[in-house]
């Protein structure tokens, strides 16, 4: 067959020629080659049939095929479940696991261990052992009470004493800023006084009174209103509250302390004095990395807070540092 100088243009911009026989080589690759190659190619045909057939599809008509089975299963074993509980990031030696695989920060299994300790042993809730029925949830009277306790605490007198106090006035009601508010001068004096608070009695008689004012004069009586004025960051909280007379650094201290279990926003934060002791048994002071090993639990973050100052009150110092 005469072929033009076309068509030969043509095959040789190609790569080929039509008209010269396939090679030996080119032979094998075929299907119906030698026994050996066919077996290789059956083999190859056989395990990606369906990836060829997927590809053909795709670079045919531009739509991609549904994945496979297999496909499936893989992708959601790797999701979790929609309704997965929540983990908590304290209580057991798990949670701890799951809490140094989420970060990248994790502590030493000593630190760990040392934090267990801490809050398992000295630690404990905002206002426990006090009449407030939800320690644990951002109600006025709660926020409240939990400056009472910082106002109270701050005071140069014993721990003890200080913790009757507040035990004695929440059991009073005044708490509550309208029972609070309402309340006398003398009436907040023999409150105190039931306590054995009685060196500064009357002056945070006086305290608690101007305390009631500020409340309702500036955030209408609930101390949320403070937290959203704030806008949620800690130093503008701590500048706030710092206004109550009295409270000054380490009562502010002690209150965002407690506070921040019921304003996670706050968390995760340590007082002075607790950072000290941190520090002193081994924990140290990277806040980050500890409220990573908590599982970023604020509640559990504001027991290690108390738990730190129980061991500083009880020189327990030894005790934590020689764990782990």
């Amino acid at each position: 067959m005469v072929r033009t100088r076309a068509q030969e243009r043509f095959d040789e911009q190609q790569g080929s020629n039509p008209t010269e026989p396939a090679t030996q080589q080119e032979q094998q690759n075929l299907p119906n080659g030698p026994t050996s190659e066919k077996r290789k190619w059956d083999d190859r045909k056989d395990g990606s049939e369906d990836q060829d057939e997927q590809k053909k599809q795709e670079n045919g008509s531009g739509a991609e095929l549904p994945p496979t089975k297999a496909a499936k299963a893989s992708e959601e074993d790797d999701l979790e479940p929609e309704n997965a509980p929540a983990d908590d990031g304290y209580g057991d030696d798990d949670k701890y696991n799951k809490s140094r695989s989420r970060s990248g920060s994790a502590v030493s299994e000593s630190v760990s261990s040392k934090l267990r300790k801490t809050i398992a042993d000295y630690g404990a809730l905002p206002l426990q052992g006090t009449a407030v029925k939800e320690p644990l949830k951002p109600e006025p009277e709660t926020i409240l009470a939990m400056v009472i306790d910082a106002l109270l605490k701050s005071t140069r007198i014993s721990h003890d004493l200080a913790q009757r106090a507040v035990n004695t006035v929440i059991e009073a009601g005044y708490h509550d800023i309208k029972k609070l508010s309402e309340s006398t001068w003398d009436e907040r004096v023999d409150v105190l006084a039931r306590a054995g608070y009685n060196r500064y009695r009357e002056q945070n008689a006086t305290r608690l009174g101007d305390l009631a004012e500020w409340v309702i004069g500036e955030y209408d009586g609930d101390l949320n209103n403070l937290l959203k004025r704030a806008d949620c960051k800690q130093q503008r909280v701590k500048s706030s509250i710092k206004e109550i007379k009295g409270l000054g650094d380490l009562g502010t201290d002690l209150f965002i302390n407690n506070v921040q279990a019921v304003w996670p926003c706050l968390a995760p934060f340590l007082d002075s004095r607790s950072l000290k002791t941190a520090e002193e048994v081994g924990i140290g002071t990277d806040l980050d990395a500890i409220y990573a090993e908590l599982g970023h639990d604020p509640v559990e973050m504001s027991k290690l807070a108390l738990g730190l100052s129980n061991v500083r009150l009880e020189k327990k110092q030894g005790a934590i540092a020689e764990e782990g």
